[in-house]
């Protein structure tokens, strides 16, 4: 099931290109009429209640045909969640082995936004260039705390694509929050797309698109750290919650920099396709950045 909000944060689900409205069998439906923060009180009310709940939502699935994707506005299928997290260089993608331990930095909530809507590039002094980084993400279903890691694929409710937006080139003090953490810099769905779906989070094809023209295309096989090492890993340090989105890091080769008026796309196989636009607010920002043995 791919489960999403969209226009005034009605709860749905994709079917095929269409959106179907689950609104009338959502748990605390009365918290939509409060935008954002009280969508992602739904969905992390239907994340806990998922089993219960997944019977009617079927139902609907199958007495309605919904209306055409393209005719709502999708928002973010987790609007605030408590936790954003996402992976440092988790993928086997340097020209020598890379052996990275596991890494996370946070992002403000404030960045999420969903299909359709627009990643606005500030005006940063020094910035060398702008890029957008498609990666894999997960949701975790349930409060994990000490998980084994051969029980750790248990916690996670679902997978969703994600763009961690970020800023090359910035010299000097605070420069993560500058490079990672401003507003518009955390764009995931178009969905959560529910784990039965998805059968290995290590063998899911990953896939970049800049103005039409592919760019990317790599397989989570290649991540340094997989998804139950990481549940495993994190909840050592901290509780996860329910809602909770980690993003697992990127394949760096074919990073491309993005300015103003370009068209963004990703999809990872299975999960629908997350569509963007760019709006720049300085000069255009042109370099072909890439880490220390990375070469396309």
């Amino acid at each position: 099931m791919k489960l999403l909000f969209y226009n005034d944060f009605q709860l749905g689900a994709l079917k095929n290109d269409r959106v179907v409205d689950l609104s009338a069998a959502a748990p605390r439906k009365e918290a939509l009429s409060l935008g954002a923060l009280g969508a992602e009180a739904v969905i992390e009310a239907v994340i806990t209640d998922f089993a219960a709940l997944k019977p009617r939502f079927e139902e609907i699935l199958t007495e309605e045909e919904g209306v055409p994707r393209t005719t709502v506005r999708i928002r973010p299928p987790l609007p605030r969640p408590n936790n954003v997290l996402c992976a440092f260089s988790n993928y086997q993608d340097r020209d020598q082995p890379n052996l990275s331990p596991i890494d996370f930095f946070h992002k403000g909530s404030g960045a999420i936004i969903g299909d359709g809507d627009t990643v606005v590039l500030p005006d940063i002094e020094g910035v060398s260039v702008f890029q957008p980084e498609p990666e894999f993400a997960y949701v975790i279903g349930r409060a994990a705390h000490n998980v084994a890691e051969a029980d750790a694929l248990n916690y996670v409710f679902g997978y969703t694509n994600f763009f961690d937006v970020s800023a090359r080139g910035i010299q000097g003090r605070h420069t993560l929050f500058l490079s990672k953490e401003q507003d518009t810099w955390a764009p995931m769905g178009p969905a959560i797309t529910t784990r039965d779906e998805i059968p290995d989070p290590q063998n899911v094809q990953m896939q970049f698109w800049h103005n039409g023209e592919l760019k990317q295309d790599y397989n989570t096989s290649a991540m340094n750290n997989s998804v139950a090492q990481q549940i495993a890993w994190l909840s050592k340090h901290l509780t996860l919650q329910p809602g909770d989105v980690i993003s697992c890091g990127v394949h760096h080769r074919g990073l491309t920099p993005i300015n103003d008026g370009d068209r963004i796309e990703m999809e990872g196989k299975g999960m629908g396709r997350l569509h963007l636009t760019v709006k720049s607010l300085g000069p255009r920002r042109e370099a072909n950045w890439r880490p220390p043995g990375v070469h396309d």
